[in-house]
């Protein structure tokens, strides 16, 4: 009988990733045939939607149309969380299966029903990842934050976090699979052990730590409650770490980070970075940033742009507020009109590109390992240094998954550029 094939799209954030990739593995472990390319003809077609913001949800929308026209026959998968938010949305698309990527197993016995599958499982843990650079590894879901603006906690529920000794096991697994660096992901990553009481984040990144083979080790966002002692005397301790923190900050002015409903002002933020920049002398500290959310006004949104001076970011990423239905913030007064809104971003996109360039000034001149990844084109290799600058350069060799010492000679608007230094 022809195995079933499967090709699967992941919108959103890398928890979103995380869970595509384990429900890929199980899929392939009862015989389906993972496609890579989604663009290709495919027996079933998943989709892990999102959304955080209405593009999220247009690009959910997007997708779905795009696999029924790729294939009138295909079934059609959809999970994430669009499907909490609005499951009829789905349903009018035609959708055949709508389900719970944590929680998959009624959809994988629909999946073996259709394939005539009766055996056992094949889970061999995560080997879909091997010769994959960096892998995400998924600490937790969940978060109890509600921000005034999110829907992520309506449809995402409270803060789980996953038993330390199975994130070990599976970092384990990984790091044997070809893994270099690893990536703690998760909806609230701060928030790891705050439901258990038997393990917090500075633990469980002593204990990655010390693994053989684990070359590096990075965190997605995490917010500033997270910098307390006991996280900067384990990054301290750790020879893995590395000097990038994606730090959340939102705004820059303390009056609308209050109607955010966020847990900091930007004097605990300023100290949050401060202590890294301490700690790591070449961080790069990179951030989300919101324009006109509801009631910002010009001296507002002014205050934000100083901040983000101020702090001197590698990167930001500008967003415009989203209206998410259902959010204290979607009812709020004095919504910011759109055209104010475009405004605002793209001088805070402006400034994000100044201080990015300005950071990839400091680079030049170092000699730093760089990750290696893909091969853009013949003998053009990109990676990424342990502060998560994206770095080009030209070389004959393969230098797929290997580390290599470059000397940073110059940038593009994307990247920095370098050579092999070579003793």
């Amino acid at each position: 009988m022809k195995r079933l094939s499967v090709a699967a799209h992941t919108l959103g954030c890398k928890v979103n990733q995380c869970d595509t990739e384990a429900l890929l593995t199980r899929l392939d472990g009862i015989g389906c045939k993972i496609i890579s390319n989604f663009n290709q003809v495919a027996d079933i077609y998943i989709i892990n939607t999102c959304t955080v913001t209405h593009a999220s949800d247009k690009k959910s929308r997007q997708m779905i149309r795009r696999a029924k026209k790729q294939n009138s026959l295909a079934k059609i998968a959809v999970c994430g969380c669009m499907t909490q938010k609005a499951p009829n949305i789905t349903q009018e698309l035609g959708v055949d299966f709508v389900f719970d990527a944590r929680k998959p197993d009624d959809f994988m016995q629909k999946i073996s029903e259709l394939s005539n599958y009766s055996g056992q499982e094949d889970e061999s843990s995560y080997r879909r990842s091997a010769g994959r650079t960096r892998a995400f590894l998924k600490i937790q879901d969940g978060c109890d934050r509600f921000c005034s603006y999110c829907i992520v906690p309506y449809v995402r529920g409270v803060p789980t976090s996953r038993p330390m000794q199975e994130i070990l096991g599976q970092a384990e697994t990984l790091l044997a699979n070809g893994a270099l660096e690893i990536v703690l992901t998760g909806i609230q990553v701060a928030s790891y052990g705050e439901d258990t009481n038997d393990a917090t984040l500075a633990l469980l990144i002593e204990k990655l730590s010390s693994l053989t083979g684990l070359i590096r080790l990075r965190l997605s966002s995490i917010d500033p409650s997270a910098i307390t002692g006991h996280f900067l005397s384990a990054a301290a301790n750790s020879q893995v770490i590395c000097d990038h923190f994606h730090l959340s900050l939102q705004s820059g002015s303390n009056t609308v980070l209050t109607r955010m409903n966020r847990r900091y002002n930007t004097t605990g933020y300023t100290q949050a970075a401060e202590s890294l920049l301490k700690l790591f002398p070449h961080v790069a500290i990179t951030t989300d940033i919101i324009v006109g959310f509801p009631g910002e006004t010009d001296e507002e949104f002014n205050q934000s742009l100083a901040f983000a001076q101020q702090i001197g970011f590698a990167r930001i990423h500008v967003f415009e507020y989203s209206t998410r239905e259902g959010t204290p913030a979607a009812a709020m007064p004095n919504q910011v009109p759109d055209k104010i809104k475009s405004e605002r971003g793209k001088q805070m996109r402006e400034l994000a590109a100044a201080l990015q360039t300005d950071f990839y000034k400091l680079q030049i001149g170092k000699t730093v390992p760089v990750l290696f990844e893909t091969e853009t084109a013949p003998s053009a290799w990109q990676g990424h240094t342990t502060n998560y600058c994206p770095v080009e350069i030209l070389c004959n060799k393969n230098l797929a998954n290997t580390i290599c010492q470059v000397k940073i000679t110059g940038f593009t608007e994307n990247s920095l550029t370098g050579k092999e230094h070579v003793k």
